[in-house]
């Protein structure tokens, strides 16, 4: 039990570089500042930390805490509770789908994550559904005007296809690297 928490705890802190990573690769892609491609790219980097962990701890609670922990972090770094709630729906809904396939079915787990990855997604939805709220917390935040002008995307619907069908692409990417990764290394133990 100990065990399987720390190496929930530890797959939490990856899954958070992993996030970082895909930032930096999104800004690298698209250098307006929001964070549009950062999603797809934190998918596609941490598939390897998500499958590893179905396969470490194959058990409900582990996917929802990765959710609740990038959650809280949206909280934490005051993108509001609209920015929240995707980690964690996203979490549980996740750690459901695996359980159907008691975090062995490759088709339900490369599904579990195709939903986790939207769990970084909480700051362009609320962007798209409450843009007055979301340029009112970059504003107390200290944004300039400026920035927040040249960050804000439209909710137009090439936008959101684009959006939506990146996320899906780096998440199955990463689903299947993350799935070679863990069947080689749990062949080799």
């Amino acid at each position: 039990m100990k065990k399987n928490i720390l190496t929930t705890l530890l797959a939490a802190v990856l899954y958070f570089l992993c996030v970082g990573i895909g930032v930096f690769l999104g800004h690298l892609v698209d250098q307006t500042g929001n964070m549009f491609y950062a999603p797809a790219f934190s998918a596609l980097v941490g598939g390897s930390v998500y499958m590893l962990l179905l396969t470490k701890v194959p058990r409900f609670g582990a996917i929802t805490t990765l959710g609740l922990f990038m959650a809280i972090f949206f909280l934490a770094s005051k993108h509001g509770a609209g920015a929240f709630l995707p980690g964690l729906a996203c979490g549980l809904t996740a750690d459901a789908i695996a359980r159907l396939g008691n975090y062995k079915d490759r088709i339900k787990n490369t599904l579990s994550f195709l939903v986790f990855a939207f769990s970084t997604s909480g700051p362009i939805f609320l962007m798209w559904i409450r843009p007055k709220a979301y340029m009112a917390t970059l504003l107390a935040r200290g944004k300039s005007q400026e920035y927040i002008d040249r960050i804000m995307v439209a909710p137009e619907l090439d936008k959101i296809l684009l959006f939506v069908s990146s996320i899906l692409l780096g998440a199955l990417m990463g689903a299947l690297i993350g799935q070679a990764i863990s069947k080689k290394l749990t062949h080799k133990i």
